[in-house]
This record gives structure tokens, C-alpha cells and sequence, in this order.
């Protein structure tokens, strides 16, 4: 257990309550200790918790940088008006970038709360069927 993570910050990520992702916990025999969870572990019944907030932040860092090139090299040559259109339609496609992450992140989200519904199900087939698209999901969002 050596990436560990709260289980509160966990719940958060995943966009349920704590009490739930506890209740999948128990259910999947994760353990956890003074509160802290394994975030490998975690994975393995919420794949989407591996969407980390650093794709946000990177992604939003590179608008930014793009924003301060467009604007160093010919800023003294650009009337302010250009400067604030420039500026508000890089904000503009911000804020489109980030309600699109949003909406996907929600997405997989509800599929990983299905799979983990799934996976603590009394069926073993289904159990078998959720972990195994558990797998695949993680697999695929890694390879991003």
C-alpha cells in the first residue's frame, strides 16, 4: 500500500459519498487504515478515479501558454481591443474545453459506479464481467 489516498478525496473524485465508496469497499474486501485507502486498490472498483485533476490542469496550462506566446511577441504592435478579443475567446475555449471534460468525466464516472455496483452484485458472473470492463477502462483511459 504505498500510493495511498483518503477515502473522503476518493468519494470526492468519484462524485458519490463517502458512505458508498465505504459500502463498495467492505463489499470488494478493500481495506482501509485511519481512513486512507490504496489508490490502486480504489481503481480496481472505480476505474475513473484514475482521471487525475493533473489532464485538467495540464490542459489548462497549455492554453495559457499558448495565450502568453500569442501575446509577447507583437503585444506592443496590438491595440487593446485585439488584445481583448484575443483573450476573451481563449477564455471562451477554455471554458468549452472544461465543460466537455466535465461532461465526460461525468460520464465515466456514472460507468464506474455501474461496474462497481455490478462488481458487488451477488452474481459471479457479473462480478466477473464488471472487473473484467474495469480492466479495460483503466487500460484504455492510461494509454490518453
Amino acid at each position: 500500500m504505498e500510493n495511498m489516498i483518503s477515502v473522503s478525496r476518493a468519494s470526492k473524485l468519484l462524485g458519490i459519498k463517502r458512505s458508498e465508496l465505504n459500502e463498495q469497499l467492505r463489499a470488494s474486501n478493500i481495506s482501509t487504515f485511519e481512513g486512507m485507502v490504496d489508490f490502486e486498490e480504489v481503481k480496481s472498483i472505480a476505474p475513473a478515479i484514475s482521471l487525475c485533476e493533473s489532464e485538467i490542469i495540464d490542459r489548462v496550462r497549455i492554453i495559457r501558454d499558448n495565450t502568453s506566446k500569442l501575446l509577447k511577441g507583437d503585444a506592443e504592435e496590438q491595440s487593446r481591443e485585439q488584445l481583448a478579443t484575443k483573450v476573451h475567446k481563449l477564455t471562451t475555449d477554455l471554458l468549452v474545453e472544461t465543460r466537455t471534460v466535465e461532461h465526460y468525466e461525468q460520464i465515466l464516472v456514472t460507468l464506474a459506479r455501474k461496474l462497481g455496483d455490478l462488481q458487488t452484485s451477488g452474481e459471479d458472473g457479473e462480478r466477473n464481467v464488471a472487473a473484467s470492463l474495469c480492466e479495460w477502462l483503466r487500460a484504455e483511459i492510461r494509454t490518453e
